[in-house]
């Protein structure tokens, strides 16, 4: 049959997945709903990368899969690292691998791509299943050791991972258990190499002291290339291990940006029970071997760690029961959290009243400890917050209740001033956002403005991945909201993760079938905001699903009237942004 031959109409699924199998879209355009592959349906897209797209397939019998599709047409790099992936997955079963189910070539003449079928591995990311509120030191474990195994196996069969990091550790919703997935820039001696770059793929926050010394070693000499061993994807685990137990990266990224190579390479990274008290010692230890500077200080290999993992979850005098990160708590339900919000406001009014009664002319007591009813008042977070800045200096207004005073020698007024000062700011310690401006008599305190960014244009590839394959178009909008937070500010940092609550339906329709959901719900919106002439703007540049699928995207924030940027609401202060719990963001092609 001729590839000029006139294309069955679009409109039907399956016709326009046969004219797609004879006529291969560009690499670029996303495979229409209904194209067959291997036998295989092609249901939709699951996610992009730089060397493949990821399509959701559902075989005649109806068990739905995971289909990676490799251009083969794009240089013989290219090529290689198809048939690599195909060849290393083909090595590997086990429960906390993810399954290699076939290959093949297509279109069957003159093909254009290879494809790897593999199981459809439905759950969050590690990071995310692992922070979560209610999540148990038991519960990590066992995931960490899950990961271990699944090394154990892979490592046997010659195969280094390279790119072990919670993004690519899934937690299935149908086992619970762990899986390691995709070894795209995975290793075998059989394989050759094609990193033509001093570092293998893979991602540097998880790269060992090791590679890091070796490229300082080796810095500007031509074909100098580090070849990663066992050690690192251990030390990768130790990374994935310290995130889990503490919400944060072993080391603080540098000044300038990027990885402190210089605290990877000497410094010990702070012990994970300062970060977080609830941990025991025996579990940090395992933690710290990991992050060790050398491969050798480290464990000899994934069935040593195996072993030792196994054993320490077998210990009884550890409360595996104990839960890691309590202050991530679920959010309440709004009456429950409109009442504590008033009975926390009404008894903080009735404090400020009484001290104001105390300042005019009462006697006090001298400074010391806030009483422990007074710091009650203060409700409890919904989320934790970041680190406080530095209070502003508080001071009464001229227009505050009289107080007589008494001529007396030396400094005693100042004194009296000093002690009523105190007063005031203990009695207003229940109090946040327009209440505590009424009580300490206070003009509202801006956040610190940082110069507005340049004009920058989107990241690579945002664009085709908006407008193509999640069928996104420059303008369109969407609701998003920092948390379940509602009905009062919330309290948001440089970078804060904006949410989608409920699937983003693309406005444009080419899938034949009406809207099509471009981002699904529970999507996170990451990116950076800055304050500007007192209002808050944001650029959000990676969209990352609930299935740990990543896009690039431009996006820009919006308030609920469209406008660009957020008011400041009553509360914020130098490193403090008050805005509105629930905001927008708008597609844009370039950030102004």
């Amino acid at each position: 049959m001729s590839t000029h031959s006139p294309s069955p109409s679009p409109e039907h699924p399956i016709l326009a997945g046969m004219a797609a199998a004879l006529n291969p879209p560009d690499d670029a355009s996303p495979l229409p709903v209904g194209t067959l592959i291997g036998g295989d349906v092609v249901e939709g897209v699951l996610g992009s990368g730089g060397f493949a797209t990821v399509y959701r397939v559902r075989s005649p019998s109806g068990y739905v899969s995971a289909l990676k599709l490799l251009p083969l047409d794009q240089g013989p790099e290219r090529a290689e690292r198809a048939w690599r992936e195909m060849s290393l997955g083909m090595r590997l079963r086990h429960p906390n691998l993810v399954r290699q189910l076939g290959a093949g070539h297509w279109p069957l003449e003159n093909p254009r791509y290879l494809w790897v079928k593999l199981e459809l591995v439905e759950g969050p990311t590690l990071d995310e299943w692992g922070l979560a509120p209610e999540r148990t030191l038991g519960d990590v474990m066992d995931r960490v050791l899950e990961v271990a195994r699944a090394l154990a196996v892979s490592h046997e069969a010659g195969v280094l991972h390279r790119d072990v990091k919670e993004a690519n550790i899934l937690v299935s919703q149908s086992t619970g258990q762990a899986v390691l997935v995709d070894f795209g820039v995975g290793y075998h001696p059989a394989c050759p190499t094609l990193t033509k770059g001093m570092f293998p793929p893979g991602t540097p926050a998880y790269r060992a002291p090791e590679a890091w010394a070796y490229g300082r070693a080796h810095a500007g000499e031509p074909g100098a290339h580090y070849r990663a061993g066992v050690g690192d994807d251990l030390y990768a685990v130790g990374v994935v291990l310290y995130r889990l137990l503490t919400g944060r990266f072993p080391f603080r990224p540098a000044e300038h940006g990027g990885e402190d190579v210089e605290a990877v390479l000497h410094r010990a990274p702070l012990p994970p029970h300062l970060v977080n008290p609830r941990l025991p010692l025996a579990v940090e230890e395992v933690c710290l071997r990991l992050l060790a500077k050398t491969p050798e200080a480290r464990y000899p290999g994934a069935v040593a760690l195996c072993t030792v993992l196994e054993e320490l979850r077998a210990r009884t005098d550890v409360d595996w029961t104990r839960v890691l990160h309590p202050e991530r708590r679920r959010p309440v339900k709004p009456w429950a959290r409109w009442g504590r919000v008033l009975a926390g406001v009404g008894v903080g009014l009735a404090v400020a009243l009484g001290a104001w009664w105390l300042g005019s002319g009462r006697e006090v007591a001298p400074g010391g400890h806030t009483p422990e009813p007074v710091r009650a008042v203060v409700a409890p977070p919904v989320e934790a917050p970041s680190p406080p800045a530095a209070a502003p200096s508080l001071a009464l207004r001229k227009d505050s209740a009289p107080v007589k005073q008494q001529q007396t020698s030396g400094s005693q007024p100042e004194t009296v001033s000093k002690r009523r000062g105190a007063t005031v700011r203990t009695a207003c310690l229940g109090l946040t956002g327009a209440a505590l401006q009424a009580c300490m008599g206070t003009p509202q305190q801006m956040p610190s403005e940082r110069p507005a960014p340049p004009p920058q244009a989107c990241p690579a590839g945002a664009m085709e991945t908006m407008t193509g394959m999640l069928g996104l178009s420059v303008g369109e909008k969407t609701s998003v909201d920092w948390s379940s937070v509602r009905g009062r500010p919330v309290h948001v940092h440089e970078d804060a993760t904006l949410r989608v609550g409920g699937d983003w339906e693309a406005g444009a329709d080419f899938t034949g079938k009406g809207f099509k959901v471009a981002l699904p719900d529970q999507t996170r919106l990451f990116g950076r905001l800055y304050v500007k002439e007192g209002r808050v703007y944001g650029r959000f540049t990676e969209a990352r699903t609930p299935q740990g699928v990543t896009y690039p995207v431009c996006l820009e924030l919006l308030d609920t009237s469209n406008h660009v940027g957020l008011e400041l609401k009553p509360g914020s202060g130098p490193g403090k942004m008050m805005v509105a719990p629930v905001v927008q963001v708008r597609v844009v092609d370039r950030f102004p």
